[in-house]
């Protein structure tokens, strides 16, 4: 038994060692991947519904953050090159639980007859200052042309 014990002791010894890394690499990073800012959205998804001979529809939610952050930018994607999507405004100062309202708009960018149909869109909150990229989670936009 003494044996295998010594004969395995180096990858005992390894594997605690990997462990230990691992667990204190979590304990300093957790707290503050925890403190960044999620977004909550009035309502999530949305569904944007115009005919396609008016060229555009627009729908109003309002989104908050928890905790509050500053400087926030909106940036909206269609699924497609048929339809712009739009978020107006698209940046505050400031987010936190107090809700900001945006409009959304869906433009077609083709006649009318190519626009009809069912497409997807995302508005996305940004805080490039602070955390570089995303803050959770993300507005799921449907648009539907007739």
């Amino acid at each position: 038994m003494q044996s295998f014990i010594v004969r395995y002791l180096p990858y005992i010894i390894a594997g605690l060692a990997i462990t230990v890394i691992m667990v204190g690499a979590y304990v300093s990073v957790g707290p503050i991947q925890s403190a960044a800012p999620k977004a909550g959205w009035g309502t999530d998804p949305v569904t944007i519904m115009f005919a396609a001979t008016a060229g555009q529809g627009s729908v109003i939610d309002s989104f908050t953050c928890a905790p509050s952050t500053t400087n926030v930018l909106l940036v909206a994607h269609a699924s497609t090159g048929n339809i712009a999507l739009t978020v107006t405004p698209s940046s505050f100062t400031s987010c936190s639980s107090t809700p900001d309202t945006v409009t959304l708009t869906a433009t077609c960018l083709v006649p009318a007859a190519q626009c009809v149909g069912t497409y997807q869109g995302l508005v996305q909150i940004r805080n490039p200052a602070n955390y570089y990229g995303n803050i959770p989670a993300n507005l799921k936009v449907t648009i539907v042309v007739t």
